[in-house]
């Protein structure tokens, strides 16, 4: 996704301060995004930018919270449902492996995260590395591409 902000005289049709944004499926909560600022734009393409970072969470159809996703600096494209996330982005599953890129980006409608960028996941046991990524947006099946680092495999 790349969105061109072509001057500084682009202003924000609507600023947001300390926002919480709850998305729900059947009156069950389903993502809860928290930001500092959220700015949308309208021009040739629709987005919204939070330029002092986000926090989103993701919860199961039953509302228990799976995953959370950190980051700087985020801009959601609106027309195709599709964020990036930039700057120290960090998630954290249930199980309390976290994944650390400098870029990741979340297909609201497929549910799911990915980046073809650097990333580093920790777990219990092991630490990750590779370059490439993708991952259900709860972070709790996903592939690694280009990987490197000790793996413990059982049965």
């Amino acid at each position: 996704m790349e969105i061109s902000i072509q001057n500084d005289l682009v202003y924000p049709v609507e600023t947001i301060i300390d926002c919480e944004v709850i998305y729900s499926d059947s009156a069950n909560i389903r993502v809860l995004l928290n930001a500092k600022e959220m700015n949308r734009y309208s021009s040739d393409t629709n987005y919204i930018e939070f330029k002092n970072g986000l926090k989103v969470q993701f919860f199961d159809d039953h509302g228990k919270k799976e995953s959370e996703l950190s980051s700087d600096y985020a801009i959601i494209d609106e027309e195709n449902n599709i964020m990036k996330a930039q700057h120290n982005v960090i998630v954290r599953n249930i199980d309390g492996n976290i994944l650390e890129s400098e870029t990741l980006s979340w297909d609201q409608e497929n549910e799911e995260i990915y980046t073809n960028d650097f990333v580093k996941i920790t777990t219990k046991k092991e630490v990750i590395l590779g370059h490439g990524f993708e991952s259900n947006q709860y972070f709790s099946k996903y592939s690694i591409k280009k990987i490197k680092g000790t793996i413990v495999l059982s049965n």
